[in-house]
C-alpha cells in the first residue's frame, strides 16, 4: 500500500510539474519585449510643429505634453529612445539631428525637394530614405504624375520610400489644418499600378493604411515587397481599435512585414505609448513582437549581420 501511495504521489508531482511548465511556456509567449527597436517614422523640425502646443486627443481623451523648444524636442526624443532601446530611427529632416546621433539617425527627406537635390544628398551620404512622402496634404493622389520621378528615384538609388496613407492628420483635420486632404486619399489599393511599374522599389506604407484593413491585406498579399509601419495609429487611436487592426494584419499572415514606428513629432511620451501599445497586445507572441520592434525593419533596411549582432548583444 505504501508503495502504491508513493507511486501515485510521484505521478501527481510529475503531472503538476508538467502543467506548470506548460503554463509558464504559454505565459512566456506574451511577455513584454525588451530588446533593440527600430523606429521607422519620426520627425525633426527647424521650428516647433503646430506652434508647440499640447495636444488633447479627442479619440482617447489623453493629453500629450509638447516639448518646450526644438532643442528639448530632440533631447527628450533621444531620452525616450535610450529608455526603450531604440537603436535606429528613420527621421524626416534627419539631417538636423544626424550630428547628434550618427549611428541612430537614418535621414529621410520628401518630395518637397527636387530630384536633383535628393540625388545630390544621397551621393553625399545625407539621404537614406525617401520619407515622409505625404502629398495628400496638398490634395494629390499617389498616381499624380508629379510623383512619378520620385518612384523612379527610389528604385534607381535602391533606397526605401515611406508613403503616408491616412485620412488626413488629426481627426477633422480637413476643417482646420489640411483643407485639401480627403479620407479617400488614404486607400492603399491606389498603389497597384505604381508597384507593378516599379517592382524593385523598396516600399512601406506609413500608419499601416488604417482604416482600410481589407485593402491593406489585399495589397500586401498581391505585392510581397510592401511593408507597413504602425506610426501614429499606435498612440492616436483607442487601444482596442489599434489592436483590432494590427490583429487583422497578423491573422492575414503579414507579421513579417509589419514595422514599429511612432510618428514622434513634438510629444515625446508618445514613444512610450507606442511601445506599450504593442507590448500589451495579448495576441502577439514574443517572437512576433521582436519581429515588429526590430527584425522586420532590420531585414527591410538591409542591416549587416555585424550590426544586427551588435544591437542584439547590446540589448
Amino acid at each position: 500500500m505504501n508503495s502504491l501511495k508513493l507511486y501515485l504521489g510521484a505521478i501527481l508531482i510529475l503531472a503538476c510539474t508538467y502543467t506548470e511548465s506548460q503554463t509558464n511556456e504559454i505565459g512566456n509567449a506574451n511577455t513584454a519585449y525588451h530588446g533593440p527597436k527600430i523606429d521607422m517614422h519620426a520627425h525633426a523640425f527647424e521650428k516647433m510643429f503646430f506652434g508647440g502646443v499640447d495636444y488633447e486627443n479627442p479619440l482617447t481623451g489623453k493629453k500629450h505634453i509638447a516639448s518646450s523648444s526644438i532643442e528639448k524636442q530632440r533631447e527628450e526624443t533621444f531620452q525616450q529612445y535610450k529608455k526603450h532601446q531604440v537603436v535606429k530611427a528613420m527621421v524626416s529632416q534627419g539631417e538636423l539631428w544626424k550630428s547628434y546621433a550618427p549611428d541612430l539617425v537614418l535621414i529621410g527627406n520628401n518630395h518637397k525637394n527636387s530630384i536633383e537635390e535628393l540625388r545630390k544628398r544621397h551621393a553625399e551620404g545625407n539621404l537614406d530614405v525617401l520619407a515622409e512622402i505625404a502629398p495628400s496634404y496638398d490634395g494629390l493622389l499617389p498616381s499624380d504624375e508629379s510623383l512619378e520621378p520620385y518612384y523612379d528615384l527610389a528604385e534607381e538609388l535602391n533606397i526605401p520610400m515611406g508613403y503616408h496613407m491616412y485620412p488626413g492628420g488629426p481627426p477633422g483635420g480637413a476643417y482646420f489644418a489640411y483643407p485639401k486632404t480627403r479620407a479617400h486619399q488614404g486607400k492603399p489599393l491606389q498603389f497597384e499600378d505604381i508597384l507593378l511599374a516599379h517592382p524593385k522599389m523598396k516600399f512601406f506604407i506609413m500608419h499601416a493604411g488604417w482604416p482600410y484593413l481589407e485593402d491593406m491585406k489585399a495589397l500586401m498579399y498581391a505585392h510581397p515587397q510592401v511593408y507597413v509601419e504602425v506610426g501614429v495609429i499606435a498612440w492616436a487611436l483607442p487601444r482596442k481599435e489599434f489592436h483590432n487592426f494590427l490583429k487583422g494584419l497578423i491573422d492575414a499572415g503579414q507579421g513579417k512585414k509589419i514595422m514599429f514606428g511612432t510618428d514622434q513629432m513634438i510629444w515625446p511620451e508618445t514613444i512610450t505609448d507606442c511601445v506599450e501599445a504593442i507590448n500589451s497586445a495579448e495576441f502577439l507572441t514574443l517572437e512576433q513582437k521582436a519581429d515588429i520592434f526590430y527584425n522586420n525593419a532590420a531585414e527591410f533596411l538591409g542591416l549587416s549581420e555585424e550590426e544586427i549582432k551588435k544591437h542584439k548583444t547590446d540589448y
